[in-house]
């Protein structure tokens, strides 16, 4: 196992979890929230509020080299994956990712798209927050912020035995001996 140095870990959305990877088990970690406030009505002003946010992230973090976020995908057969998509909250999520992407790769920072099912598999939030407590012995309040710290144990190899989706397995395995830090 190789621990993750200089690395930002996001699980995007209206409440996006981060993890910052300063070469051990146990990450700085925080969750910004989309504001719901009267002022900010719109789409485009929503995602202008995550995008400035994530600046700052990067700015207190300057040192970054690694930015992993997870890429946005349809499950099927998932009732609230497929709500999602009709609500076009899917959209709003791919929006985010790309403008979180964006900042980061326009600061010359590496950036990596992992799918949940690359880095998760099938495993379950309370199979996540099973693993990542024995892992580091943190026990994470918010879901969004324990996806983050368990897409950074993913990236240093810790969840080798998760099931991935059977299609993607190959592929994930190829791309992973390549993006791995």
């Amino acid at each position: 196992m190789q621990f993750l140095s200089r690395a930002i870990s996001i699980d995007p959305g209206d409440h996006s979890g981060w993890a910052y990877w300063k070469g051990d088990l146990i990450p700085i970690v925080g969750q910004f929230n989309v504001s719901h406030s009267k002022k900010i009505k719109i789409l485009e002003e929503q995602l202008a509020f995550q995008w400035e946010l994530f600046a700052e992230l990067l700015d207190n973090f300057a040192e970054t080299k690694y930015v992993f976020i997870e890429g946005v995908e349809y499950w099927e057969g998932s009732q609230k994956s497929a709500m999602a998509a009709k609500r076009q909250n899917l959209m709003k999520l791919a929006y985010l990712v790309g403008g979180y992407a964006n900042e980061a790769r326009a600061r010359g920072y590496e950036v990596r798209l992992l799918p949940a099912r690359q880095w998760k598999g099938q495993m379950s939030n309370k199979v996540l927050e099973r693993r990542v407590l024995s892992i580091n012995g943190v026990r994470y309040t918010s879901e969004h912020i324990l996806n983050a710290v368990g897409i950074g144990f993913s990236r240093m190899g810790l969840f080798q035995n998760t099931r991935t989706m059977p299609s993607r397995q190959s592929k994930s395995k190829q791309r992973e001996w390549q993006w791995r830090t």
